[in-house]
């Protein structure tokens, strides 16, 4: 299927499920992105979205009316884009062209896409798109065109430079010490530039946000939120993030190249920095990009049956817990059903002895 087929496929289903989608009603930031959309600039601000601009400004210049309406095609048309980017991305690193299809449908429906098609209000869409596209030019060889583009970007999120950081820290791994440096140097640029205006706005606009991400020294996030959910809904939620997906990236990692596996070093210092100031379950979804590769080594491994079947599977549980579609079976039977197809997958591509796939970029 040609990507831009795919990509309107992708509409059209998520823009149906965003139809079905309940109107979230409590606990959302859809009152200062809204206000961020009429004014741009909201001097003494106290919240931590009034320094991510880039979205609502940007939305506020497109006349589709407001509200959840404008919201939810942002969210879809983005969610659309991470998708097919996604399976190209993994399509690049050597996955064959059934398990792409897979990666591209796992990404679509998956529970990071879908929760921001319930709230919409947030930069997470533009952050899921951001991460395989990025990482497709970095890769393909390109390093000025992803510095503006992160340098845009984190005006709407601070992980638009993440990318940069993994692509450099992997090469850094090769000994390729030339596109390293290129790439950390426009990693520290674009840091550089997140840091002016977070200063700027300080001092000039009084921004001073309430927050729990600042306070590094007492748990950040990760602390407020565990006394607010307790260890076990955060446990069932960081495992619901990425469901049976668990299961499959270790071993993909273990078995793909040593490439593959310089890229999950690389990704996993950023990764815990964002998932401790940070909401876990949604920040998770953002290093999608460093997840699926190793998820297609095993996916290339076993039938296609059983990689649509959990496919189907991944979908039904992120639909109740990212959607929040009450028609669909509960999370706990379709988590439960995703992880027994997981183990069933892994026993299934099981290598022999010391074997180990050709993953490469």
């Amino acid at each position: 299927m040609r990507p831009w087929v795919l990509a309107v496929t992708m509409v059209l289903v998520l823009g149906a499920i965003a139809a079905a989608s309940p109107m979230r009603a409590h606990m959302s930031d859809k009152d200062i992105y809204e206000r961020l959309e009429r004014e741009w600039i909201i001097p003494n601000c106290r919240d931590l979205q009034c320094f991510r601009v880039l979205v609502p400004i940007t939305l506020g210049l497109i006349p589709l009316g407001g509200g959840y309406l404008k919201w939810r095609i942002y969210a879809v048309v983005c969610e659309a884009v991470a998708a097919v980017l996604m399976g190209q991305w993994v399509r690049r690193l050597g996955a064959s062209s059934r398990a792409s299809q897979q990666v591209t449908w796992m990404t679509a429906l998956g529970a990071g896409s879908l929760y921001t098609l319930y709230d919409p209000f947030t930069s997470d869409p533009l952050m899921h798109a951001l991460g395989p596209l990025l990482m497709l030019l970095l890769f393909g060889g390109h390093i000025l065109a992803p510095a503006v583009v992160a340098a845009i970007g984190v005006f709407g999120k601070e992980f638009a430079a993440v990318p940069l950081f993994v692509a450099g820290l992997t090469w850094l791994q090769q000994r390729r010490l030339a596109e390293a440096g290129r790439a950390l140097l426009a990693f520290v640029v674009v840091l550089a530039a997140w840091g002016v205006w977070q200063a700027t706005t300080r001092q000039l606009l009084g921004y001073a946000p309430v927050q729990h991400s600042g306070e590094l020294l007492e748990g950040a996030f990760l602390a407020f939120w565990l006394d607010n959910l307790g260890l076990w809904l955060v446990v069932v939620s960081i495992a619901a993030a990425f469901g049976a997906l668990w299961l499959l990236w270790p071993p993909g990692v273990a078995w793909g190249s040593r490439e593959l596996r310089q890229l999950a070093v690389a990704s996993l210092i950023p990764l815990l920095v964002f998932n401790y100031v940070q909401q876990p379950d949604r920040a998770l979804w953002n290093f999608a990009f460093a997840v699926m590769p190793a998820v297609a080594v095993v996916l290339d491994r076993i039938p296609a049956a059983l990689g649509w079947s959990l496919v189907v599977l991944q979908a039904l549980l992120n639909l109740r817990i990212g959607a929040q579609l009450a028609f669909v079976p509960p999370a706990r039977v379709t988590l439960a059903a995703a992880m027994a197809l997981g183990l069933l997958i892994l026993w299934r591509a099981w290598p022999a002895p010391g074997k180990r796939l050709s993953y490469t970029s």
